[in-house]
């Protein structure tokens, strides 16, 4: 019974240290190659893309909020989480992971994935699927994102104007 238990607490330590390795991995690529910056809007009411869905290879993908979050383990740091609906408007069964969606910033700076509870699942035909996508905030919006699906390597991408802000700080002000 107690090593259950143990196995099952390490198990779960093996988990998030995965995850948590990979953003790091996949955050920390040199983003130079990667294609062009965020333009700067000067009306920052505008909602840019946020509530449009875009098709990618058969996957009807939406971000339908897009919200500035506390980080968790560090202090002064913010979270931006992406509310994502996905369709699935093939025949066939698809795969959705915000593993395939990158963000940059308005410096055109590649966030780092923060490992929440992320979108990731095998999706039914004519299935829909909500989830989120979490990136460590650095610099400032608008951010761009985007979704390639490495199979097609098709991608389509996304401008984020308004964050809303869930922080304390917000709720101080």
């Amino acid at each position: 019974m107690i090593l259950k238990r143990r196995f099952r607490g390490i198990w779960i330590c093996i988990l998030t240290l995965t995850i948590f390795l990979t953003g790091c991995i996949s955050g920390g690529k040199d983003t130079k190659d990667e294609p062009g910056g965020v333009p700067k809007q000067t009306d920052s009411t505008a909602k840019g893309d946020v509530g449009q869905d875009k098709d990618i290879s058969g996957i009807s993908i939406g971000i339908e909020k897009a919200l500035k979050l506390e980080h968790p383990d560090q202090k002064g740091k913010k979270v931006l989480q992406l509310q994502l609906k996905a369709t699935n408007k093939t025949a066939e069964e698809k795969f959705v992971d915000v593993f395939e969606m990158s963000v940059w910033n308005q410096e055109d700076k590649k966030l780092r994935i923060y490992p929440g509870d992320n979108l990731g699942t095998k999706l039914a035909p004519g299935k829909s699927v909500k989830g989120n996508g979490y990136y460590v905030i650095e610099g400032k919006g608008p951010y761009k994102v985007q979704y390639e699906n490495t199979e097609t390597k098709d991608k389509q991408e996304w401008i984020i104007n308004k964050v809303k802000d869930m922080t304390v700080d917000s709720s101080e002000k």
